[in-house]
């Protein structure tokens, strides 16, 4: 029921935190594959770790494509799409990129949100992070609820337009609402206006995550959302320990010094190194 959703995990461990981080990732896609199979839709795109271990207990089949070096979120999902009839053999309708710390959870909620598309015909985004349309104060940044979720943190306005979110009910799906908030990366998107994207941040010598986002706004303004989520992520915010990284809070020399790029400015290499694609991680 969700084949024709294209999966892109996107991992690089090159320390114990982001290699803890993947222990979990892959623990938690191998218990919902084992309620969900998924079963020719994923593509593991590796980011030059120097601990692969984690990958080795993936139970869902998957292609491996392995980089010798570090081309970066951007980079990985960018050679993925534009390879993905080479690398699966087949075309896909939809398309989810994982990061390599998330927990997922409930992925049969998917086939809610593919629906979503069919019955809101502007949409281009469902987002699928944890979320909760009644308990909304526990996941807005800079709330004042005591019960704050201080994982699944998100803005409270739209990044691109600055207005206040709202959620109006999809009628006749379960938990589906339409929303007038961004997009984020890491969501169910339709395939191709992902695609153009993405191909369109591949000209800039540099991108943002903002970036990204205008660029999925000024292709379809329509967003929905999965009441709940399918995932959560382990560093949304500062690292409290000084022996965890974050691509998005760690400093320059913090991640230089162990070959990570930050994920909130970086570029589309030009040029990519050859991959080694293979049916189990090397």
């Amino acid at each position: 029921m969700l084949d024709d959703i294209l999966f892109v995990l996107v991992t690089c461990t090159r320390e114990e935190s982001r290699k803890r981080g993947l222990e979990a990732c892959i623990r938690s896609l191998n218990s919902e594959h084992a309620r969900v199979p998924l079963n020719g839709n994923l593509v593991v795109f590796d980011n030059a770790s120097l601990f692969p271990e984690p990958l080795r207990e993936l139970k869902i089949p998957a292609v491996f494509a392995m980089s010798p070096e570090n081309v970066g979120y951007w980079g990985a999902l960018h050679w993925t799409m534009r390879n993905i009839e080479r690398l699966l053999g087949r075309e896909f309708a939809f398309v989810h990129p994982i990061e390599s710390d998330f927990t997922i959870y409930n992925i049969e909620r998917l086939t809610e949100a593919k629906k979503a598309f069919d019955v809101v015909t502007d949409l281009h985004t469902v987002r699928t992070q944890e979320f909760s349309v009644r308990l909304k104060s526990r996941y807005f940044k800079n709330s004042w609820n005591p019960f704050r979720v201080r994982r699944s943190h998100v803005a409270n306005h739209n990044l691109v337009t600055g207005e206040r979110v709202w959620f109006a009910p999809v009628g006749g799906l379960n938990g589906m609402y339409v929303t007038n908030w961004h997009a984020k990366v890491p969501a169910l998107h339709r395939f191709a206006p992902f695609q153009d994207a993405v191909e369109e941040l591949a000209d800039r010598e540099q991108l943002t995550e903002l970036d990204f986002m205008k660029a999925m706004h000024r292709r379809r303004a329509g967003v929905g959302m999965v009441d709940g989520g399918i995932w959560w992520m382990d560093f949304t915010e500062p690292p409290k320990a000084k022996t965890e990284l974050s691509g998005s809070y760690s400093g320059a020399d913090t991640l230089n010094k162990y070959g990570y790029r930050n994920t909130r400015c970086d570029y589309i290499p030009k040029t990519m190194p050859e991959i080694k694609i293979s049916r189990v991680p090397t």
